[in-house]
Parts: C-alpha cells; structure tokens; sequence
C-alpha cells in the first residue's frame, strides 16, 4: 500500500463517517451526564458503524455477481450517492431541520444506524474500494467513536450546527474527490 493509497483511506474513512458528528450533537451534553455515559453513546455510535460496514460488506459479497465488470462505475456511483446524500443532510442540519433529542440507550441505536447508511452503503461496494482491507471495518468503528465522543458532550448551539453542517460538507466534498480519484486515477 503506497503512502499516497494511506493518506486516501485515512481521509475517506474521516470523511465517510462525518455524519455522526451531527446525529450525537447534544445526546449526554456535559452539564447533564457523567463521562461513562458519554463514552457509551460513543461506543455505539462506533460500533454500529462498524457493524453497518460490515453488514453492508456482506449485502455486497452476495450481490457481487451482479455487477460483474462493472464494479468500477458502480463503486463510483455508491460515492456519488453517498456525497449527494451528505451534502443535502449537511443542508438541512444548516437549517435546523435534523436535530435530534434521544436520550434512551434504543434512541441512540436508532441514531447510529441512521447515522451508519453511508458506511453501510461504502461496504456494499467492498469488493472494489476497501481502504485497509478488513482492517477498514475496525477503522471505521474507531472513526465514528472518536467523532461521536467529541460531539455527545456538546450542547445545542446555532453555531454548532454551522459547524457540524460545515464538517460534514467537508466530508462529503472530500468523498466526492476520492470518488473521481477512484475511476480516473491509478492512485487508490
């Protein structure tokens, strides 16, 4: 694996998983929880990214013999609908329209499946684009912790969602650019 090939699944596996950082905005803000219950919520934001990867890997590997040849463009096509997906998300939490108050351990299950479609959707295409190998599903579970433990302690704020919105637009910018990377280039 080159450098360059490093530094590309380092920045699609930040970017993949940008949207937990606005589901878990406010879950166990730090004025009304203890730490162990933050690091909770983040432990199953982390792992049910990982499990959705992993989950979508298998949808993947068993509808593999489908697509056949045509892996590279439905690889790209997956990007492309998952970038689309994060920018109009990014829109809307922009505009107050996804916020979100679970506060029971079922609530944020729900939050991280939610939060997860986009790794899900990434490991459907597996066969063709799976930065670090199997190490990816792990990679992404420690993504999605470490996103959800910084934003699980945060209180709702307009300037928050500004950033949040921004964070994940970033991501989605960068999803898109890996995505053309990926179909035009030899570097991934």
């Amino acid at each position: 694996m080159t450098s360059s090939a490093i530094i590309i699944g380092i920045i699609f596996i930040l970017s993949i998983t940008t949207p937990v950082v606005t589901v878990s905005i406010g879950l166990e803000p730090k004025s009304q929880s203890k730490f162990p219950r933050q690091l909770l919520a983040a432990l199953v934001f982390g792992a049910m990214e990982a499990l959705m990867a992993f989950l979508g890997y298998l949808f993947g590997r068993w509808i593999a013999p489908m697509y056949g040849d045509l892996l590279p463009y439905f690889v790209f096509a997956i990007m492309l609908i998952v970038a689309v997906k994060m920018i109009v998300h990014s829109m809307k939490v922009l505009k107050a329209k996804y916020l979100f108050s679970f506060t029971s351990f079922w609530g944020m299950l729900l939050l991280g499946v939610f939060a997860a479609t986009d790794t899900f959707m990434m490991g459907v295409c597996g066969d063709g684009f799976l930065p670090f190998g199997h190490w990816y599903f792990l990679a992404v579970g420690i993504a999605g912790f470490l996103w959800a433990l910084n934003a699980v302690r945060k209180e709702f704020s307009p300037e928050l969602m500004r950033a949040s919105s921004f964070i994940e637009f970033s991501g989605a910018v960068f999803v898109l650019i890996i995505a053309i990377l990926f179909l035009f280039t030899d570097l991934i």
